[in-house]
């Protein structure tokens, strides 16, 4: 397996790897994680176009360079720099053209990573089965100018050298084929394996501790503009006026947006209903899930939405804007509530502090209609792929 970060690393990619892994390890495949020593891009050195060319963070993750996790053997690789998501790490390369002999199937998990594109290359060299997920297909359309030269010159030579040469393509979602098609892959190669959850970690029961007004509501992810989560803090408002005693708990790291959102929920006077918690671990998280009444999804572009299946898990009711990879998972009105726009996600969340009928409808059918996601029924197709011809 290729990917950026691994565990502790928090975030969706890193989760699916880890679960993955552990589940095909449980089954008796032998399972190795190339990936950096790096927990995000705070402690790696960066490329920039302007003054200081590069930067680099006294703060060091201090992970090992080679352990064992739920039976996965992981090797962490330095960074040598990175610019945007192309990230070079010379040491990662060299161990993989050494060990490739022993490897059956490469298994790659970005789009966007230069270890990918190798991985790619060595394997076609080596008559190696290479498999992609592309997590990061989507890329927001806010990127400087320089990001998005850069972005369309790789799709347009190392991304479609990748598309052309991968042995099997694996699309999280059915709108996920056209995003690998419109790049040059090739349908015929392509097959939909959703994200998966480990449900087993997840308590439906109801929290004795737990606050039973129906007023928390809970966003998870790093705040970025994109993510949307300015648009909740800006109904706080409306909302307290409904509502007197809703709160907003947002969890996740800071990508360069938080001081903004911030300013926001001071300039409305609603900074003391808004929580930040920063980046937490996998058990505080789902401690997060199991004190809150609502989850919200504001995101305008999301490449699966693994969130919302952990939302769900916890016995949340989610909202939720209508786009493509959201709607594949809330069935409006049955398993979530979806918003075309701020108005209608205004009311939807609404909705629900107001009704507790309503909230306890979604949770039931959220709880039943995540079964469908579990790690074994993800692990079964994968391996299908990996041993089809």
């Amino acid at each position: 397996m290729l990917q950026h970060r691994f565990f502790p690393s928090i975030g969706g990619m890193q989760e699916h790897v880890h679960i993955l892994g552990r589940e095909l390890v449980k089954r008796g495949n032998e399972v190795t994680v190339y990936t950096l020593n790096s927990l995000d891009n705070e402690d790696i050195p960066c490329l920039h176009l302007v003054p200081p060319a590069i930067t680099r963070t006294a703060r060091s993750p201090g992970l090992p360079e080679k352990e064992t996790v739920d039976g996965i053997c992981v090797r962490r690789f330095d960074v040598a720099l990175r610019f945007w998501s192309f990230i070079w790490s010379p040491g990662l390369f060299r161990e993989l053209k050494m060990d490739i002999e022993k490897c059956d199937i490469v298994h790659a998990h970005g789009y966007h990573l230069l270890s990918s594109v190798y991985g790619c290359y060595i394997a076609k060299k080596r008559r190696k089965t290479f498999v992609l997920t592309g997590h990061d297909m989507l890329i927001t359309d806010d990127l400087p100018l320089s990001a998005r030269i850069l972005k369309r010159i790789y799709d347009l030579s190392l991304g479609r050298y990748l598309l052309k040469n991968t042995s099997k393509i694996i699309a999280l979602t059915e709108d996920q084929i056209e995003q690998y098609t419109n790049r040059g892959g090739d349908e015929s190669r392509i097959t939909v394996i959703p994200n998966a959850i480990d449900l087993e970690k997840y308590v439906s029961c109801e929290d004795p501790a737990k606050d039973k007004s129906g007023n928390s509501l809970l966003v998870v992810g790093r705040i970025e503009k994109y993510k949307g989560i300015q648009d909740v803090v800006g109904m706080m408002p409306a909302l307290l006026a409904s509502e007197p005693d809703v709160r907003l708990t947002i969890v996740g790291g800071d990508s360069g947006f938080r001081r903004e959102i911030e300013d926001l929920s001071d300039r409305i006077g609603v900074r003391e209903k808004v929580i930040f918690t920063g980046e937490v671990s996998r058990e505080d998280l789902l401690k997060k899930y199991r004190e809150a009444d609502i989850f919200v999804l504001p995101s305008r572009m999301e490449g699966f939405g693994i969130v919302l299946l952990e939302a769900m898990a916890s016995g949340l009711p989610c909202v939720a804007y209508s786009i493509p990879s959201v709607r594949t998972l809330i069935e409006h009105g049955k398993t979530g509530l979806l918003a075309e726009n701020e108005e209608k996600f205004f009311e939807s969340v609404l909705c629900l502090l107001k009704n507790d009928c309503v909230r306890s409808r979604i949770r039931e059918s959220g709880l039943e209609y995540v079964k469908r996601y579990s790690v074994g029924n993800m692990a079964d197709l994968t391996e299908q792929v990996y041993g089809g011809d």
